[in-house]
């Protein structure tokens, strides 16, 4: 049986279902207009979207692409990675993250990196299940900027 999903390149129009899907994974106040399209317009950062059959978003990834000096070439890094609850279990998560994937081998990449939560809803057990290895690593912030 085919999905009842495709996975697209996001475009301008998507921008008020991606915040509301950002809403819901508890970023009220996320993906304004200027940041929107900031994103869209960056040279160095694809999103993609998966969209159900009247083409409304239901869940999306942001990749950015970048060189680094360290593996003397590009890596990629999953930025955000949100699929709306009712999506979980129906191959959405799978099929975004093989188009972030897909993107990242066409451009070469010597490395994919993402950071996730400890309690997202995809769990640990999705990015171990797809090759990935938990490093150790630490998130830091600089607390200053967070706060303003």
């Amino acid at each position: 049986m085919a999905p009842d999903f495709k996975i697209r390149p996001a475009r301008r129009g998507d921008r008020a279902a991606l915040a509301e899907l950002l809403r819901d994974y508890g970023y009220p106040n996320a993906a304004d207009t200027n940041t929107m399209l900031w994103v869209f317009k960056h040279p160095e950062i694809d999103l993609f979207v998966a969209v159900d059959a009247l083409d409304r978003p239901v869940g999306y990834v942001s990749l950015s692409l970048r060189p680094q000096l360290r593996l003397s070439g590009r890596i990629a890094t999953i930025d955000e990675f949100v699929v709306h609850t009712e999506w979980l279990a129906r191959g959405v998560s799978e099929a975004l993250l093989q188009a972030a994937l897909d993107r990242s081998q066409s451009m070469g990449a010597k490395r994919v990196e993402l950071s996730t939560r400890e309690k997202s809803p995809l769990g640990a057990e999705f990015w171990a299940g797809h090759g990935f290895d938990k490093i150790d690593n630490a998130v830091m912030r600089l607390a200053s900027l967070e706060k303003r």
